[in-house]
């Protein structure tokens, strides 16, 4: 089996997301949005696929030489060999498209052998725990505007929607006022009061806060039982995070945004400078 050919196209859907001008997701009308798919094929007609798209030049220049007439079931080498094409293009070649096309030729091999990818790379549970996550504050109708509306929402997912847990993302610039600690921490045990001592919570501030906020927001939550806190400074100091992680038992999860793949997230990991890592799973 050899790939013949990548392609990528575009295509239109509904969406009722919308997006302030920091990039931030709100609950918004319903309206027509572009997604992108990726599709792998080879010469036995087994195909790939992954949300997400490249850049045309980018796709002929850089991506279709490597994989062009490559065995699809050798993901490590295509994926190394694309890695090392980073190096002099890591403004053109950035990670998500080495993820585009790592999940397209996951999703081939599965296709491949009519097994899912979780079977495929040793199948342990048949059920994942999810959690309840919110976009961040507004002032929508209808929206998270207030302490109040989080703890409302938090008792519609958890008790109506079965939700076991529950993360907020709070207010972001260019909400007036924001970010705050104090409206943070009003929101945080505004939700803690509503759905009462037993439901794991988390909070996800958005890397806005100094050492010194994220220190007092960790110590709050402490006290009101939560159960991590997500990427409250920015990322380009990792002896921040090791020093907060040091001062604080809130466990502290990270990194979302650092560069460097897997390979940062082992160097926060030895270094202490988180307590958890999450995954994405697309």
């Amino acid at each position: 089996m050899k790939i013949v050919d990548v392609t990528v196209e575009s295509f239109r859907y509904l969406s009722n997301t919308t997006r302030d001008s920091e990039g931030h997701g709100h609950p918004g009308p319903e309206h027509e949005a572009t997604q992108s798919l990726t599709t792998i094929i080879t010469d036995e007609g087994v195909k790939g696929y992954c949300f997400g798209g490249i850049p045309k030049a980018v796709l002929e220049n850089l991506v279709k030489p490597i994989l062009i007439d490559k065995d699809p079931h050798y993901r490590e080498q295509i994926w190394h060999a694309l890695k090392e094409r980073q190096r002099l293009n890591l403004a053109t070649l950035h990670d998500k498209i080495l993820t585009v096309v790592d999940l397209a030729l996951w999703d081939l091999a599965g296709r491949a052998v009519g097994l899912p990818v979780h079977k495929l790379l040793g199948a342990t549970r048949d059920r994942v725990p999810a959690y309840a996550s919110t976009m961040c504050g507004d002032d929508l109708e209808g929206g998270l505007a207030t302490p109040e509306d989080y703890a409302n929402f938090a008792i519609w997912c958890v008790k109506e929607r079965g939700y076991p847990s529950f993360k907020l993302h709070t207010w972001q610039p260019p909400y007036p006022g924001a970010p705050s600690v104090k409206r943070d921490i009003e929101a945080c045990a505004a939700v803690r009061e509503a759905v009462g001592p037993d439901v794991p919570l988390m909070l996800d501030p958005f890397h806005y806060y100094s050492r010194e906020e994220a220190f007092y927001l960790a110590r709050e939550l402490e006290k009101l039982d939560y159960y991590w806190m997500e990427e409250p400074m920015d990322e380009h100091s990792m002896s921040s995070y090791v020093w907060l992680c040091e001062n604080t038992l809130l466990p502290i999860c990270g990194p979302e945004t650092a560069e460097g793949k897997m390979f940062t997230r082992a160097e926060w990991i030895k270094a202490g400078a988180c307590d958890l890592v999450r995954g994405g799973v697309g």
